[in-house]
């Protein structure tokens, strides 16, 4: 007897990919740095995400500095110890590679079940029919499947949503990101400044902070600390009110450097040897009336786009793609509706709280105001307990 199976369309999968996936095998990926907070890493590994194999860092807290990189408070946080797994800082295109051996591995490779997912490269979606569990190519082909899984930056929420008015708009802020290897910075600057090399295992991540007007450097170690991370965030431009697209768009060194000239001169000698440079307007979306219909669901930014100020972007659509875990292969069309709602009804609720967190996250907010959102941002575990909350409080 032949095994049902479910047949799942992911389209623009960011990081979805390790469902078992935009444009090309290199897109999106990025030679910067990502954040993966607890509970990101607990589901991740659950489905065999090796953090040591795509070079990540354990964070074992903050630390706060003037722009003179002058140390004005440090605060050691046990994230294993308190939420169940490290934070891991890595950079993108590592956390990338690592997602797609999960997506391809053949089954029999221990903690990967199901079959490898089949990587469509260099194919537009220009339309989804939810009812039908249709997608249209921008070939002509339509590709039906059980269940469409709508992901980053979609131009193909407005049939879900049954609305155009939902956009991602710019919230004012811009962030530069670059990354610079180890052994460049060493020879720039001679002796690494001590927020990049304090001689100690646990490594931090570092938040330097120059006010009138604002700026912030974060900047944290990568790729086994061979590289560091550093995203320099300001007051967004006038002129780049605009400009529509700039989530992977390579930024100007020269701007970045004249916008950070207040920063102490190791800092901004590091800052100059970058080889490459890229530029993010901050966007958000608000909440959303509804993640499904039909048979297809939205998730990831498409779903809840948010600033990085709490680094959750990226975390929230892992738990998105761990709720995926409710459909199951031979269930009818009805009960994958009936999943989807109940996906529908755990995830945007929380994920409207988490966005919320992000946009109260100022210069004023208190260290016990953070880890109590950081409590509950890392205290998830997945679907499947988030369920059996719901059922027990009601």
């Amino acid at each position: 007897m032949t095994e049902s199976k479910l047949h799942a369309i992911v389209v623009g999968s960011g990081l979805a990919v390790w469902l078992r996936p935009r444009g090309s095998p290199n897109i999106a990926t990025g030679g910067q740095g990502i954040v993966l907070y607890p509970n990101g890493v607990k589901i991740l590994e659950s489905v065999g995400f090796d953090g040591s194999r795509a070079g990540g860092v354990p964070c074992h807290g903050y630390r706060m500095l003037d722009k003179d990189g002058k140390l004005l408070e440090d605060i050691p946080i046990d994230f294993k110890g308190r939420w169940g797994a490290e934070m891991l800082m890595m950079k993108r295109s590592d956390f990338r590679d690592e997602l797609m051996r999960i997506a391809t591995a053949p089954a029999t490779e221990p903690s990967i079940k199901g079959e490898p997912a089949k990587l469509v490269f260099n194919t537009s979606v220009v339309d989804l029919d939810p009812d039908t569990g249709t997608i249209s190519l921008a070939d002509g082909s339509v590709v039906k499947g059980d269940i469409i899984i709508d992901g980053i930056h979609s131009t193909l929420r407005k049939r879900i949503i049954k609305t155009e008015g939902h956009v991602a708009k710019k919230t004012g802020l811009t962030l530069f990101r670059i990354a610079v290897p180890t052994k460049d910075a060493q020879e720039a600057v001679g002796s690494l400044p001590e927020w990049w090399d304090d001689g100690k295992d646990e490594s931090r991540l570092n938040i330097m902070q120059l006010d009138d007007p604002l700026r912030i450097i974060a900047s944290y170690p990568i790729r086994r600390k061979s590289y560091h991370n550093l995203s320099c965030l300001f007051p967004m431009h006038e002129a780049r009110q605009d400009i529509l697209e700039t989530w992977y768009k390579d930024g100007d060194k020269e701007e970045m450097l004249q916008t950070f000239d207040g920063f102490d001169e190791k800092t901004r000698k590091i800052l100059s040897i970058a080889t490459e440079v890229k530029v993010w307007d901050l966007e958000e979306l608000d909440t959303l009336p509804n993640w499904h219909r039909g048979r297809a669901l939205v998730i990831g930014d498409a779903a809840h786009a948010m600033t990085p100020l709490q680094g959750q972007g990226a975390n929230m659509a892992i738990e998105d793609a761990d709720s995926l875990r409710l459909l199951l292969p031979g269930m009818s069309g009805v009960e994958i509706e009936s999943a989807l709602q109940k996906i529908d009804s755990i995830r945007r609720p929380r994920a409207a709280k988490v966005l919320q967190d992000t946009r109260k996250q100022t210069k004023s907010t208190t260290l016990q105001e953070r880890l109590a959102t950081m409590d509950y941002n890392c205290s998830y575990k997945g679907i499947y307990e988030a369920l059996e909350k719901e059922a027990s409080s009601s």
